[in-house]
């Protein structure tokens, strides 16, 4: 009987993470696949050299913009939702990691609410250009932070993920970094691209490795304690 009320929210958790992690990978596809549909239909769009942010831009059309739009909408609310299901789904401890990939959900949904002026000039020139260079900064920052973090939780408990996790945290982040100094001046559409899809291999890694492993107790749980209380020494003999 103890056994069995146990297993009951264990398994809702569990069951919360499937749907969470199922949602990642529908999330981050559909926003991949916005920047793709819309990049192809906008006329005169140059995707090696033009940000990701400019086919959702004030004035842009909703022939593009809704792809965009949509995929954004939908890849920040999965990630708000994968944060918790990454730390019931995957050992070790830590809570940096869902943070921030909950940070980057939450950043990915506001900067639709702060288009930026056409061309995206930057920060300053716009009270909109500066709201959404605030917010897209930050849901990057978070979105590639995260893998490092997990790296760092599951070093002892899972070292084979955690090497993903470093090896893709540290392409992403330092794709970020060279983009954002402007170490090299051309194709930065493409380099945005590039290290934004490095990211969501982590993502994809993640939730894959959550679908084909069963959930780990919960945290909260001390199992030694649990065989010594005399409930379990009595269901153990009976």
């Amino acid at each position: 009987m103890a056994g069995t009320e146990l297993d009951r929210p264990h398994a809702r958790q569990g069951g919360f993470v499937r749907v969470a992690a199922i949602a990642a990978i529908i999330g981050l596809g559909s926003y991949v696949g916005g920047w793709l549909i819309a990049g192809w239909v906008r006329a005169g769009y140059d995707p090696r050299e033009q940000a990701i942010s400019e086919l959702f831009e004030l004035g842009a059309s909703w022939a593009s913009r809704g792809w965009i739009v949509a995929g954004l909408l939908l890849s920040g609310v999965a990630l708000i939702a994968f944060g918790p299901a990454l730390d019931r789904g995957l050992p070790g401890t830590g809570r940096l990691g869902p943070l921030l990939v909950v940070t980057a959900g939450v950043f990915t949904v506001l900067v639709v609410g702060a288009p930026c002026s056409p061309g995206c000039p930057g920060i300053g020139t716009a009270w909109n250009d500066t709201a959404h260079t605030i917010t897209a900064g930050l849901g990057y920052v978070a979105l590639v932070l995260a893998p490092l973090a997990f790296a760092w939780r599951l070093r002892t408990v899972a070292p084979r993920l955690a090497a993903w996790s470093f090896a893709l945290g540290a392409l992403a982040a330092t794709g970020f970094v060279v983009r954002e100094l402007g170490v090299v001046p051309h194709w930065l559409g493409a380099q945005q691209r590039l290290f934004n899809t490095v990211a969501d291999v982590w993502y994809l890694v993640a939730a894959i490795r959550l679908l084909r492993r069963p959930c780990p107790p919960p945290h909260h749980v001390d199992t030694r304690r649990l065989h010594r209380s005399p409930v379990a020494r009595v269901n153990r003999w009976s």
